[in-house]
């Protein structure tokens, strides 16, 4: 029986005990978990001449960062701040290279980090898979364009010369507003080449409306030929 009893109370004791430390810190001492640092990416597709900035978030104050690349001819760390919380890194030349950040307080590694780099072609040109796109107000298109050579992973900048009548979206998402024409320009900045796809919005279709079946007279009907 008193073994039974004390499996019973156990249990019981162990929460009080959680509540009662629960109710200790309730005057808003709050114990979690530091935030590790980390970079803004991990992941990184650049072209030649590109540049990009490294981040690092959540780092404290004694600790001290070191950026190296794997490979110099294809990414170089270009400028280091002073704080040591950022460095700017360019393509350099067509290849993989992974950024290292070794992070360190006194002599000792606190943490080790790295950002995976792909370096393409810059685009050499471009142009949309159509050059004239009707829509209907309200709807939305998807723009697809062409960039040579195939291997560059270079994005164009979107640009709406009419945004009352249809805007563009970071992406070449179109979305259309009011009736009328808009001329939507894709621009590889690297070597300043710009295409051009016209937008035409048109007013949605009105449904027609339903005919109504006219009333049938009783002497057409059959039975109103028929005597009782």
């Amino acid at each position: 029986m008193k073994g039974k009893l004390r499996t019973y109370i156990t249990p019981v004791i162990s929460l009080l005990l959680i509540c009662s430390l629960v109710l200790f810190l309730a005057d808003g001492t709050v114990f979690a978990s530091a935030k590790r640092p980390k970079l803004n990416v991990k992941k990184l597709n650049m072209t030649m001449g590109s540049e990009f900035k490294l981040r690092i978030y959540n780092l404290k104050k004694k600790q001290k960062v070191t950026f190296v690349s794997s490979d110099s001819s294809v990414v170089s760390i270009e400028n280091w701040s002073a704080s040591g919380k950022q460095a700017v890194i360019k393509a350099q030349g067509i290849g993989s290279a992974t950024v290292k950040a070794v992070i360190r307080k006194g002599k000792k590694v606190v943490r080790r980090l790295k950002c995976n780099i792909k370096v393409s072609p810059s685009g050499v040109s471009i142009k949309f898979l159509k050059r004239t796109v009707h829509l209907q107000s309200g709807s939305r298109i998807s723009l697809e364009t062409i960039i040579k050579p195939n291997t560059s992973t270079e994005q164009p900048v979107f640009e709406s010369d009419n945004p009352e009548v249809a805007t563009v979206s970071s992406r070449g998402v179109v979305t259309a507003l009011a009736p009328g024409t808009a001329n939507i320009t894709a621009t590889l900045l690297s070597a300043d080449l710009s295409a051009v796809c016209t937008i035409v919005v048109e007013a949605p279709e009105e449904a027609s409306p339903t005919p109504r079946p006219k009333p049938q007279k009783l002497n057409d009907s059959p039975l109103g030929t028929q005597g009782y």
